[in-house]
């Protein structure tokens, strides 16, 4: 087969359970790459805590981390930053809803006001056992923009509070600083401006000289929609919201039930052993 670019959301769609990828879908992906083709996990997740879900399915495994702000390409990464304005943007708005934004460089966690105990532990359940993630209370803006060099993304979790997202939401939209999605309805996810999933998804078929048309991406939530639109072979899982199902070219099986696998196993009509 001719080499394909694979790539994976991770939460709902390669995890079965956010930390953890099943036998069957592990063994698909390397026969893929067996094969010559390339894979990359595609998450809002900080690179670290990407890195540990690649690393599941092997050491050929990339990452695209941070919503496409942060990837890998030919033992070298690639950093999108936030930027200056923008964090004293998110840290305004946020912090006049009472809500807690908290800002990921590659391996640390950065926060200026202390999250209320469910907000913290919500951001938990991505951590990996065995990984434990620096979290570092900065205080103030002054100190968080101390590392204005290595922060690029952030994430605003409100579990209890849909209103105030919506507004921080909209205001932050209105300033044109940064680029907003969400993976659920109780987040609001930060990304550099004029980059998303589907920007490191563009980088890297230019470098791999790989074509949209050889593209196979896996998605299930509201920030996939732009990785899927880069993909010749756009593929939703059968978890996915509605908005998902109706852009992808094809359906497959869900997260907890090897839907990557059964997609790859059919599409290049691999016979079972």
């Amino acid at each position: 087969m001719e080499p394909h670019l694979i790539i994976t959301d991770i939460d709902g769609t390669l995890a079965v359970d956010h930390q953890h990828v099943s036998p069957r879908t592990v063994a698909a992906l390397n026969r893929a790459m067996d094969a010559g083709s390339r894979f990359f996990v595609a998450t809002g997740r900080m690179y670290a805590l990407a890195k540990i879900m690649a690393d599941q399915v092997g050491p050929r495994a990339g990452v695209i981390g941070s919503n496409g702000a942060v990837y890998d390409f030919a033992g070298k990464r690639v950093h999108h930053l936030l930027g200056e304005e923008a964090l004293r943007a998110v840290n305004a708005v946020t912090e006049s809803h009472g809500l807690t934004a908290f800002y990921f460089s590659d391996e640390t966690v950065y926060y200026t006001k202390t999250p209320p105990t469910f907000v913290e532990d919500a951001l938990r359940v991505f951590e990996p056992s065995g990984l434990t993630v620096e979290v570092q209370a900065v205080g103030s803006i002054d100190n968080l923009l101390r590392h204005v060099g290595e922060i690029t993304n952030g994430i605003v979790i409100s579990p209890r509070d849909a209103f105030g997202l919506k507004r921080s939401m909209s205001e932050l939209d209105a300033s044109g600083l940064l680029h907003l999605s969400a993976s659920n309805s109780d987040n609001m996810e930060l990304i550099p401006k004029g980059v998303d999933k589907s920007t490191a998804i563009t980088e890297l078929q230019k470098l791999s000289g790989i074509p949209p048309e050889r593209t196979i991406v896996f998605g299930d939530g509201m920030n996939d929609r732009g990785m899927l639109r880069k993909a010749g072979i756009s593929v939703a899982m059968g978890n996915a919201v509605p908005a998902v199902k109706e852009i992808a070219r094809y359906q497959t099986a869900s997260n907890t039930e090897d839907g990557i696998a059964l997609f790859l196993e059919r599409y290049f009509d691999w016979k079972q052993d």
